[in-house]
């Protein structure tokens, strides 16, 4: 069973009522932030509605400026990083062009860029590599797409490596699509890395999932393209969801503080019980996964299935590449909640075994 198949079975089987521990989805299963309600019902309460921008407000550009150390032309609001993710490859791609992207990773990256005629290249990685995968590989690719911190395996690139993978796309006039998603949730501060295009969500730093908005950051001439595809596709993002966008970044540092302590108590009872349980994975850099393996872990997506007849839903790793033996958790449960799942996950594979 794919991933979005998991996905939406696990939906329908919520909607008709069954309880499902959700392990398999990245969702924070946090509130959003207080002040990002109160931003949005006061201007909702005006009981307007209008078009804006298909930049984004003004303020808010202005903000994520002076959060990214860049010119306000450089940035581009949009309703989620997915959609500024596809509109950057749909803006630079051209049919055939080569797109690396390290594996595992997220499927919608490869599913985009076959949508958009363009050809994945993958850029296999391992547990014993620490995830780490190779730029030399994707020498002659025009573009390079990298998630830091790595979604599924919550691993922390080295500022060296990236760095790499930019020069070796400069000299092939390519480009470098970094996808910051779960900067925010790092346990480690990270550097700004200048040269790549940079996308940043609100959905895991700041959980407004459902509010949809992001924004990127890229040369004026990328960002006049990618407002023009904004303008096409989605118009603007609603007003009353960047009023609330703003008023999370005014509280950036009390925000994320509070939320990466959390991450860090869920992160490390998840991984206490795993090695308990006789898992095997490196450990996260970051919220909000763990990618493991088991020495009788042999088809997770006959294990994918099985558990969640049983309640419990998990992302097989076939579906972030060639990973059968390997499952991504998303630690968004209580640290009780997660230890009766992983059990329930230890013993579902002891009876495949």
């Amino acid at each position: 069973m794919s991933f979005y198949a998991i996905v939406e079975k696990a939906f329908a089987m919520e909607q008709a009522g069954k309880r499902i521990v959700p392990l398999h989805i990245g969702d924070t299963n946090l509130p959003t932030p207080a002040s990002a309600i109160r931003a949005a019902t006061e201007f909702l309460s005006n009981k307007r509605s209008l078009y804006g921008p298909g930049a984004g407000l003004r303020q808010l550009r202005e903000r994520i400026a002076r959060r990214e150390g860049c010119a306000v032309e450089n940035v581009v609001v949009g309703p989620g990083s997915k959609h500024l993710l596809f509109g950057l490859l749909s803006v630079l791609g051209k049919p055939g062009m080569r797109i690396a992207i390290p594996a595992p990773g997220w499927p919608a990256y490869a599913l985009m860029a076959r949508q958009l005629r363009l050809e994945p290249v993958s850029l296999p990685t391992s547990l014993e590599s620490g995830w780490l995968f190779d730029p030399e590989a994707a020498r002659g690719c025009g573009l390079f797409m990298l998630c830091n911190p790595q979604n599924p395996t919550s691993t922390v690139y080295p500022a060296e490596l990236v760095e790499r993978t930019l020069a070796i796309a400069r000299e092939a006039g390519g480009q470098v699509i970094l996808d910051e998603a779960y900067k925010g949730l790092a346990f480690e501060p990270m550097p700004r890395i200048d040269g790549a295009l940079r996308v940043r969500s609100f959905s895991k730093e700041f959980s407004m999932e459902g509010w949809r908005l992001g924004y990127a950051v890229a040369p004026a001439p990328v960002a006049a393209a990618l407002t023009g595809f904004n303008q096409i596709t989605a118009t603007c993002v609603a007003d009353f969801v960047q009023l609330a966008g703003i008023s999370c970044l005014e509280e950036e540092e009390q925000i994320l503080g509070a939320v990466r302590a959390t991450w860090k108590r869920r992160s490390l009872a998840g991984q206490a019980a795993l090695r308990a349980a006789g898992f095997q994975f490196a450990a996260p850099q970051g919220g909000m996964y763990v990618f493991a393996t088991h020495p009788k872990l042999r088809d997770a997506d006959k294990l994918g299935e099985r558990l969640l007849e049983r309640g419990v839903a998990i992302a097989p790793g076939s579906g972030f590449g060639d990973y059968p033996r390997f499952v991504r958790l998303c630690l968004n449960q209580e640290p009780a909640v997660l230890e009766q799942a992983i059990r329930q996950l230890a013993e579902a594979i002891d009876e495949l075994a």
